[in-house]
């Protein structure tokens, strides 16, 4: 038996449990004879005989939406399997019926004609069993216009692990702390770059884990199967919701990461700042890109603001904004477009630094041609991230200047801010993390919602790089 006609027994089942002692009548009389009842409900049997009959199954259209939100069922009601649900709850209801008056005809016995879906059988008293196949269709269909096509990608891993690895047939009612824990391990036997590696390229999620194996391949990272157990977090969350999971086996799961976060990426010191901004564009007041000004403003943004690249990048001109007297980015979360992380927009002044290089110049520059975007020579990528040019430009300048440290690159300017944070005694506050966008444990994810943008001003001019040699204005 599927899972619709389980439903629909057990729906016959309610119904019988609900007519005993009531009246049923199309014209909603209280006749409380016995004869009474057993003619308002041979009227009420013949109604509904008649539209089965007619396959008006809409006549069921109420009650199977309430079964789909019941359920959790992602089922359109333009589907055939929404009309044979209907089908099938009207069955019911007519058998119902029919069961009701045998009992007021004194007739107790099981009925030889009865529909055969709703006779005395022990398998159909199953329980109605929800899948994780239910559970990634019900998630993905609630989830899924939200998410960025970068978010989209990302789910895919997650999701092959479920369909290939633990299967999705598998009964959500398994889900539990040690079975998290093992989809956590086979995670970690996950080869880099599986999908692009001619050894792993086209091969299942297991199969992948076994040839690396075999081959001793690199391994993802504890930061990327914590970022997978994240996403699996998400979809049990959403389980635990529906009422089909009992608490949330995914929390605090994660693997522990022998290198701290601080130590993975260094921030430039000022020595290397000064080398950068010693060099061109900054050198010649932006001169020699002037049809490629992102390469210009945008180091200098991301060093001043702590914002990331694609929020930089992906500016539009009427997100830069003028509030209480203050210059501010508004970085706007736009899912189709840009996606913030985490989600939630937030606005940061422009830090005075900028204004004096001419930045509010080039902004009023924009407004004045009437540019969309802030920087006209960028573009998104296949993903919707914006900026990867100018990341990638960016790279060279570093490489070409020798300069030493852990993987320094446009995301370093971001881990300088995070510095420059804790030289003002910011970092890690409510308010310092309301500037970068950044949550932590124990700190509100409102951001910049819960601050003016006046008080995050008077932060953000705290913020400073002693030492640190000025490029040449914009002109």
């Amino acid at each position: 038996m599927d899972d619709i006609e389980i439903s629909s027994y057990h729906h016959y089942c309610r119904m019988v449990e609900l007519q005993r002692g009531k009246v049923v009548s199309l014209q909603g009389e209280t006749q409380s004879t016995r004869q009474g009842r057993i003619a308002s409900l041979e009227e009420t049997l013949l109604y509904h005989v008649d539209r089965a009959e007619a396959e008006d199954w809409g006549i069921m259209d109420i009650q199977a939406r309430w079964k789909i939100e019941e359920m959790g069922w992602v089922l359109s009601e333009k589907s055939p399997r929404f009309k044979y649900l209907c089908e099938m709850l009207l069955r019911a209801r007519l058998e119902a019926y029919r069961t009701e008056l045998r009992k007021l005809n004194g007739h107790f016995a099981p009925d030889p004609e009865a529909d055969p879906l709703f006779a005395a059988n022990p398998e159909k008293d199953a329980k109605l069993v929800t899948t994780l196949g239910d559970l990634k269709k019900g998630f993905e269909a609630e989830k899924h216009e939200h998410w960025s096509l970068s978010t989209r990608k990302n789910y895919k891993i997650i999701f092959a692990v479920l369909e290939q690895i633990c299967g999705f047939d598998t009964p959500v009612s398994a889900i539990d702390r040690d079975y998290c824990r093992d989809i956590a391990k086979r995670l970690a036997g996950l080869p880099v770059n599986y999908q692009k590696s001619p050894l792993t390229r086209g091969r299942s999620v297991a199969e992948a884990i076994e040839i690396a194996h075999s081959h001793e391949m690199k391994t993802i990272a504890p930061a990327t199967i914590n970022s997978h157990l994240g996403k699996l977090g998400a979809i049990v969350r959403y389980g635990r919701d529906k009422g089909w999971i009992a608490g949330n086996p995914t929390a605090d799961l994660q693997v522990p990461d022998p290198i701290d976060p601080s130590e993975k990426r260094d921030p430039f010191t000022i020595e290397q700042l000064n080398l950068v901004f010693a060099r061109s564009p900054w050198s010649d007041n932006g001169v020699s890109t002037k049809e490629r000004p992102s390469r210009y403003w945008a180091p200098l943004a991301a060093l001043f603001s702590g914002a990331r690249l694609t929020e930089i990048c992906g500016q539009r001109v009427d997100e830069m904004i003028i509030e209480e007297g203050i210059h501010a980015f508004h970085f706007r979360h736009r899912p189709d477009d840009r996606a913030i992380k985490n989600g939630k927009s937030r606005k940061v002044p422009v830090h005075p630094e900028l204004l004096r290089l001419g930045f509010w110049d080039f902004v009023v520059e924009a407004q004045t041609a009437g540019r969309e975007h802030l920087f006209p020579d960028v573009k998104p990528d296949k993903l919707g991230k914006w900026g990867d040019h100018t990341s990638k430009w960016f790279s060279r300048q570093v490489k070409s200047l020798d300069l030493k440290g852990r993987n320094l690159s446009f995301h370093s300017f971001r881990h300088s801010f995070e510095d420059a944070l804790r030289r003002a005694d910011l970092h890690d506050t409510p308010i310092g993390n309301a500037l970068t966008g950044r949550w932590t444990a124990g700190v509100s994810k409102s951001y910049g919602s819960k601050y003016p943008v006046g008080k995050l001003h008077q932060a953000l001019i705290e913020v400073g790089y002693p030492g640190l040699i000025s490029p040449e204005p914009w002109s």
